[in-house]
């Protein structure tokens, strides 16, 4: 099992659950309220860890409560280490309404989450060393993401960008990435291209590899998720289950993807991984509770 490298963000997740999502000036009556934790660099290092993955978190947090609690929940998890900074700000906070049908509209404030910055990762005694994969998000800014990627490929590690939330990217960033895990709205952000079928799909990932990019595994929500590679691509359907939340799907897919691909699974492997624990994680209400260890996960979601 090579070493993981999660460099990213943490979140406290505010969540309504109603019976559907409100439109402008309108106020939807919720059923039920949760708050707990979230971020997408800390939702997906929990995931691997829980897998069963060696992973190192780095991740700023706020000198508030929730920084407290952020540092709590860390312990539990096996992820306290020097990695674990704080701000003179407040904790990032996302606030998440979703409806029955299990559709969520989010609005995150980045707070500390902001202020993590390339230098951050040189006061991290030895972080590359033995890494085999390194993952970050865009809830921080990408040039963290860069910053990550120079020093993980000096390392010999391969680098992982799930760009979420999407937003348009310099080529710079592109030739940066080894491994690139856009859903397909935020693939459509990120080129400008159709993504509504699956050769709309293939046609804009290849795009992504013009400008730079090793490979795209691009997940497709109830349709499961596709890998586009430079010599050739494939489709992985998806595992049936009844979705309660897909809160945190994106980020358990990419928990699962990296720590197969860390133990030295093939990526048809890895992806079938994260297609798996993605589908496990919306039979859930809220993202921790829906991050599996891979027991629960070979119990409720087996291998086909």
């Amino acid at each position: 099992m090579g070493r993981i490298v999660v460099v990213g963000s943490y979140n406290v997740g505010m969540t309504i659950v109603g019976p559907e999502l409100p439109v402008l000036g309108q106020t939807v009556l919720g059923y039920t309220f949760d708050m707990g934790p979230g971020g997408k660099g800390s939702n997906q290092a929990i995931g691997a860890k829980r897998l069963g993955g060696d992973v190192t978190l780095v991740a700023k947090v706020g000198a508030d409560v929730f920084g407290s609690d952020a540092r709590a929940l860390f312990a539990r998890e096996g992820l306290m280490g020097p990695g674990i900074m704080e701000a003179d700000t407040h904790t990032g906070v996302g606030l998440i309404l979703v409806d029955d049908r299990g559709g969520n509209m989010i609005s995150v404030a980045a707070g500390a989450n902001g202020l993590l910055i390339p230098d951050d990762l040189d006061g991290v005694p030895g972080l590359f060393d033995g890494t085999s994969h390194a993952l970050c998000q865009l809830e921080c800014p990408p040039e963290l993401f860069a910053g990550m990627a120079v020093r993980a490929r000096a390392s010999g590690a391969t680098t992982i960008l799930n760009p979420a939330p999407a937003r348009t990217l310099d080529d710079d960033i592109y030739g940066l990435v080894d491994i690139l895990t856009p859903n397909e709205s935020e693939l459509a952000v990120l080129t400008g291209l159709p993504t509504g079928e699956d050769q709309e799909v293939e046609a804009a990932a290849r795009r992504l590899l013009e400008r730079g990019v090793g490979s795209a595994v691009v997940t497709l929500g109830e349709r499961g998720a596709m890998w586009v590679g430079p010599a050739r691509s494939r489709r992985f359907p998806a595992f049936a289950v009844r979705a309660r939340d897909t809160t945190g799907a994106g980020d358990a897919f990419n928990a699962g993807l990296v720590t197969a691909l860390a133990s030295g699974a093939s990526m048809e492997d890895a992806v079938a991984l994260g297609c798996r624990a993605g589908a496990f994680c919306v039979t859930r209400i809220g993202v921790i509770d829906g991050l599996p260890t891979r027991e629960q996960l070979d119990a409720e979601v087996p291998p086909t």
